[in-house]
Parts: C-alpha cells; sequence; structure tokens
C-alpha cells in the first residue's frame, strides 16, 4: 500500500516515519521547502525520542516532497496539517488548502484527516476535495510520540463510505488496538472531547493544589489517594503551573468558540482555560513570597520547553513566567535540555543556570532536575512540577505544598 502525509510537523512526520517503518511506501508534502530539503538530507527539524533513528531505519521507503503531484497515486493520503486558533477560534485555512490541493489523488484514493478539526470538517474536505474522507484523528502525546502512533489506546475511524473506512482500518491493523467506526461528527467529537477532559482534570488538581498552599496539606497526597479510584485515575492528576504546547491550549479555546456558537457553552472547559492561564501568575507570586522584591534580581528558570523530551516551546509555561518577570524589571536566564528560544538568555547547563541566580523556579519536570537539591540549597527556589526533595531544601515554595519554610510567610 502506499500512503501520502500531508504536513510535516509532529503528529505528520511521526505518522509518515511510523508507516515507512511498517514497510508501507510513504511519501511526505510540507509546503516549507527548508524543511522538505533538511529532511531529504538526513536533518531532522524537531526532537521526538526515537524519531531520527526512525527516520535513518525508514530510509528507501520514505520520500519527502514539496510537489502535491507525487500523491496522485497514493491509496491513502493523511491531512496532519497545523489548526491553530485565531482569536480563540480554530483556522482551518491550512486543511482546507491541503484538500484543494488533493484534487490530484486518483479517484479511489481516501483522505484520512488527522488534524484537530471542529465537527463538520471532514464534509467540507469531502466537498473540496471531490475524493472519499475519513476521519482518522490523532491521540498522540509529545515525547512519546512514536509509542503512541505504533500502540494507541483506540483507533477512531469516521466516515461514511465503508470501503474507505475499511481501507484506513487496514492501514492501521499492525497496531491490534480497538478500533471505533463511527460518523464523522462523533470522531471529531471524541477528539475534542478527549482533550478538553484531560484539560479539566489538570486544572482541577491546580485548584486542589491552591488550597493545600494555604492548609497543611500536600496535594501530592490527595492526588495520590485520589488517583487509586479507578473511576478517578491517577492519570493527568499532576498538580504544576499548568498546560502548554500545541495541543491542549488552542483546542480548548477552539472547542469553547465552537460551543458558544452552538448556543450550548462549556462551561466547565472555559474554567480550566482561566484556571490555566493564571497559572504561570501563579508562579511568580510564589516567588515573591518567599524571596520578596524582584526587581534588579536575577532568576533561573529551569525548563523552557512546555514539557519533558520535546524541544517544543509552543505555550510553553517557562518562557510565559520568564515575560511576566521581565516585566518587573528582574534579570531571566534560563536552561533547558533541548529547547532553544531567542526570548530568554540561556546557558548550557542548569549548574551555571542555578549558580549565577538567587532565585530559581522549575517550569519543566526533565528528569537531570531531580536529585539537584545541593545546587539549590543557598537559593530562594520555587518548584513548579513537585520533582525536588523539600525536606533537603531552606528557601521555597512549591506547588501544592502548604507547609511553612524559610522565607515570606506564605
Amino acid at each position: 500500500m502506499r500512503i501520502g502525509v500531508v504536513g510535516l510537523g509532529y503528529v505528520g512526520l511521526v505518522t509518515a516515519a511510523v508507516l515507512a517503518d511498517k514497510g508501507y511506501e510513504v511519501v511526505g508534502v510540507d509546503v516549507d521547502e527548508r524543511k522538505v530539503e533538511g529532511l531529504n538530507c538526513g536533518r531532522v527539524p524537531i526532537y521526538e525520542p526515537g524519531l531520527k533513528e526512525l527516520l535513518t531505519r525508514s530510509q528507501g521507503r520514505l520520500t519527502f516532497t514539496t510537489d502535491y503531484s507525487r500523491l496522485s497515486d497514493v491509496d491513502v493520503a493523511f491531512i496532519a496539517v497545523s489548526t491553530p486558533t485565531v482569536n480563540g477560534r480554530i483556522s482551518l485555512d491550512y486543511v482546507l488548502s491541503a484538500s484543494r490541493s488533493l484534487k490530484v489523488l486518483g479517484k479511489d484514493s481516501v483522505i484520512a484527516v488527522k488534524s484537530t478539526v471542529i465537527p463538520g470538517t471532514a464534509r467540507k474536505v469531502r466537498e473540496l476535495s471531490g475524493r472519499e474522507v475519513v476521519s482518522n484523528p490523532e491521540f498522540l502525546k509529545e515525547g512519546s510520540a512514536i509509542r503512541d502512533t505504533t500502540n494507541p489506546d483506540r483507533i477512531v475511524i469516521g466516515g461514511e463510505a465503508q470501503w474507505a473506512m475499511d481501507l484506513v482500518e487496514k492501514v492501521w491493523s499492525f497496531t491490534n488496538s480497538p478500533v471505533i467506526r463511527t460518523t464523522w461528527e462523533e470522531a471529531e467529537m471524541i477528539k475534542y472531547a478527549s482533550n478538553s477532559f484531560l484539560a479539566v482534570k489538570i486544572s482541577f488538581i491546580n485548584e486542589i493544589a491552591n488550597l493545600c498552599e494555604r492548609l497543611n496539606c500536600d496535594v501530592n497526597v490527595v492526588a495520590k489517594a485520589m488517583g487509586l479510584d479507578p473511576r478517578i485515575s491517577p492519570h493527568f492528576l499532576r498538580a504544576g503551573l499548568g498546560y502548554g504546547g500545541s495541543c491542549f491550549p488552542k483546542d480548548t479555546k477552539a472547542f469553547l468558540s465552537f460551543s458558544e456558537d452552538l448556543g450550548e457553552p462549556l462551561r466547565i472547559v472555559g474554567a480550566a482555560i482561566q484556571v490555566n492561564e493564571e497559572r504561570p501568575l501563579r508562579a511568580v507570586r510564589m516567588l515573591e513570597e518567599v524571596m520578596g522584591e524582584l526587581r534588579d534580581r536575577v532568576v533561573c528558570i529551569l525548563g523552557l520547553a512546555f514539557k519533558p523530551n520535546t524541544d517544543d516551546t509552543r505555550e510553553s509555561v517557562g518562557l510565559k513566567i520568564a515575560s511576566l518577570l521581565k516585566e518587573k524589571g528582574v534579570r531571566v536566564i534560563g536552561y533547558d535540555p533541548m529547547a532553544r528560544t531567542e526570548s530568554v538568555e540561556q546557558v548550557s547547563t542548569k549548574e551555571e543556570c542555578i549558580a549565577r541566580a538567587e532565585g530559581v523556579i522549575v517550569a519543566t519536570e526533565w528528569e537531570e532536575f531531580k536529585g539537584i537539591e545541593d545546587l539549590l540549597k543557598e537559593k530562594y527556589v520555587v518548584d513548579g512540577r513537585r520533582i525536588l526533595d523539600l525536606s533537603k531544601l531552606k528557601r521555597f515554595r512549591a506547588v501544592g505544598y502548604g507547609r511553612m519554610t524559610e522565607g515570606r510567610s506564605p
């Protein structure tokens, strides 16, 4: 079977690499000429554990191009382009543009939409492309994208033509995962409902963390006990500085505006967004509580990627905190094992970052930030991800931790 993948970001590139590794002949298309040229020269534009090795192993079955006509003989073409939010509303420009370009497909080819799109989009794609369409949303997480693609919790396939759904199901048969076959709109809803529920769960435990900070409580103890209830589960029940990245922030906002347009506003999702947007402000307040006046002082931010095991800084909480600190006259320096940005002065090691600063905020839970308590003993610390042994610190605040420490009173 011959596969096409349109859009070579996180979802598209991982999808292309996994399918090529499973023996399919794959053609990846992207409008970014520099990205395509780099990929054809072996340069991987993103960091994702195992991706470079997978691409190397798939050479000969995987090609990259900017030319849509190279997809004319594929059996299935996956659309995996970006769906950003503009003023809180989803922009489908890239999806609709790709749909028009896919008129080059053979009449028996199927378009599978992997991009996260509002209900009703698959119908528009069929209208614009003139080809049969299946909604096949992705559920991968950056940092574990290859595992999530090869061993997904479920495969969701929405459509009208059974033969087209059969073809897409065959593509993913190697996963041996449960398959949910449904309508276009239900498949599109499943993706948004899933992401929104996880965002709500994160914001909920962060609100519980706020209460714990005002009491003699530890949110980690509370969350552990909650998570033992199978109706709740421990997943996404870890208090911190909030969610970021390319999915939850934009998807919750897009879903909320979509619901409001239908006259059925998702109030719980709206509250989750509000809670999440307050988290960077809370981190700054916590640093002020323990450190006092911040102006003209130096603060180190450990972690600039939005989560560990990725170099993605989109909607990074660490960068949002850096911006807020700069507004207060703070000199901000940062360190991240993989992420690179021009918005913060970066240093090459965590040791240098900590040594040069008076205050330290742990913003991303990279594995290498664990066990660094000896470096932090004489610093003012905010543990925003609860990865430190607080018993070894003197002057700190920690998310969801209400016990008294040195410094200003909570």
